[in-house]
């Protein structure tokens, strides 16, 4: 039975969620096996699930990546804060548990990382459209910044950050400046990835 006085108890979820479009780089994808895709999602974000927590489904090869359909079983903690329900763990072996918000945080420090990476991506193109046209882009949208870059600048269309959302870009002839709104979505706070050049 659930205590409300026990502020942090076992929930056990059977988790029957899809994974798809995982994406695994390999040398030669159809190698991929299954044994070795469970291994790896049993591992990802950091963690070590059980292996038997990891059912693989189905393995499409897809040049030198695989689309990984699979199932995966674990438990999560939930405690009760404040009359609202969130996750505090999640059970990764028979009597280990991790703290969610260190994952969260751990996953957003990557996602960070590769943000700012396509950020320097984009500005590298900036200035070799700067160093041909004598300017940077006069813009005050990301998307018309990809119509000026792609293909000749930037040879990926990057829109999206590692949160889903578009970047914002603001340009003039002598400056610009690169934004994602960062893991809260809101602009202005100390979370966003901001990349600028010159004087606004």
């Amino acid at each position: 039975m659930l205590s409300t006085r026990n502020l942090a108890f076992s929930l056990a979820i059977l988790i029957a969620t899809t994974l798809s479009l995982f994406a695994f780089h390999t040398r030669a994808a159809g190698d991929l096996t299954p044994k070795e895709a469970r291994r790896v999602i049993a591992r990802l974000a950091g963690i070590e699930l059980p292996s038997d927590a990891v059912r693989i489904k189905s393995i499409s090869p897809m040049g030198n990546t695989a689309v990984v359909v699979a199932q995966v079983e674990t438990a999560f903690r939930f405690v009760n804060d404040k009359d609202k329900w969130r996750v505090a763990e999640v059970r990764t072996g028979d009597r280990r548990w991790e703290d969610m918000d260190l994952l969260i945080r751990a996953l957003n420090t990557e996602k960070t990382s590769r943000v700012r990476a396509e950020l320097e991506t984009i500005a590298t193109a900036l200035e070799s459209f700067r160093r041909e046209r004598g300017s940077y882009v006069e813009a005050k949208t990301e998307a018309a910044l990809v119509d000026f870059l792609s293909p000749r600048y930037l040879a990926r269309v990057i829109r999206l950050d590692a949160w889903h959302r578009p970047y914002e870009y603001e340009g003039s002839r002598e400056a610009y400046v690169l934004r994602s709104l960062g893991p809260d979505g809101k602009s202005g706070t100390s979370d966003d990835v901001v990349l600028a050049k010159g004087s606004r």
